[in-house]
């Protein structure tokens, strides 16, 4: 017949010096040892209260975590000292220093290549019209507007405004359901012509400044793009070598600090009262010898058995363990 064996609750006591060498030694085996908050199981008169602690590995995770933005870290088995070792934090703070200056780098690019992209695309709409842009922004006597209309608005002008002088439009390329182009209005007409247009639906476009024709900008602003996708490749490259070059290291300290930042957390269970400390655990009896033996490897702990559950009752009133 199959043995169930049965969930005792073990007390553990001892100065409170000894309770992170307590934790580290014996409770960190969670398929062995399940550690309960000992006020739980305390009368409240017993003066004890829980340890009320800022997690200082809290940070150290977040920033390690702010690293990788972009890349992976692998996963390793924790070394706890590699989490405690000196220069630790200066390392990760240097590290982190130079990423940053790439990304700063790439971000300046990045904005400079979406000025770009947009405005090849603003200009692309205008390529036939070979007429110098600067040149439209110097007219004395007539208002230019470059922008998009939609095909039923300049079939609305073809029928409403073909005799009226001032309502000029000129396309100069199409999609399914617009044409771009320029329109020209002499200034003392601008506002009657801008309000027509307006019923037409027109919705203005305002070019970047630039000089040639629409053409000749857009080629100018290819040969950017292509320069700035080379530059933003070269710093991620950059970025890429830096951390291949640093992620074993990093990935080791992450593993040691996630595990130090939940070694912590169980400093939570804890029941203290000046420098004294009461711990319970819940373990399965067939296991007791085991915990009682590394509890002596730390010193200066008392340990006494409580309360025994059966382990189908236990897991029910324990179901996150």
């Amino acid at each position: 017949m199959f043995f169930d064996p049965k969930m005792q609750l073990v007390w553990v006591d001892g100065p409170l010096e000894k309770l992170d060498a307590f934790i580290e030694n014996c409770c960190v085996d969670g398929k062995r040892v399940h550690p309960a908050r000992a006020l739980d199981h305390m009368s409240a008169s017993a003066g004890y209260a829980a340890l009320n602690e800022e997690n200082p590995w809290g940070p150290l995770v977040e920033q390690i975590e702010a690293l990788d933005k972009g890349f992976e870290i692998p996963v390793v088995e924790p070394t706890l000292a590699d989490g405690r070792a000196q220069g630790t934090r200066d390392y990760l703070a240097d590290l982190q220093a130079r990423l940053e200056t790439h990304r700063k780098d790439r971000d300046l690019l990045e904005k400079q290549l979406e000025i770009c992209t947009k405005g090849a695309e603003s200009f692309a709409h205008f390529s036939t019209l070979d007429v110098p842009v600067e040149l439209t922004q110097q007219c004395e006597y007539v208002k230019i507007r470059f922008g998009r209309l939609p095909k039923r608005g300049y079939a609305m002008l073809q029928k409403d405004f073909t005799s009226d002088p001032c309502i000029l439009f000129v396309p100069c390329s199409e999609d399914d359901k617009a044409l771009w182009g320029v329109y020209f209005a002499p200034k003392k007409d601008a506002a009657r012509v801008d309000g027509i247009f307006s019923e037409a639906f027109f919705e203005r476009i305002r070019l970047p400044g630039a000089a040639g024709t629409p053409e000749q900008i857009v080629k100018n602003l290819q040969k950017n793009i292509d320069i700035l996708n080379s530059e933003i490749a070269e710093v991620n490259g950059q970025m890429a070598r830096l951390w291949n070059e640093e992620k074993w290291k990093v990935a080791g300290i992450y593993a040691s600090v996630c595990s130090l930042a939940r070694l912590f957390e169980l400093r939570r269970c804890a029941a203290v009262r000046g420098a004294h400390f009461f711990y319970c655990v819940w373990v399965a009896q067939p296991d007791i010898p085991a915990f009682t033996e590394s509890c002596a490897s730390v010193g200066g702990l008392n340990i006494a058995q409580d309360m025994v559950l059966p382990m189908r009752r236990w897991k029910q009133e324990n179901p996150e363990q």
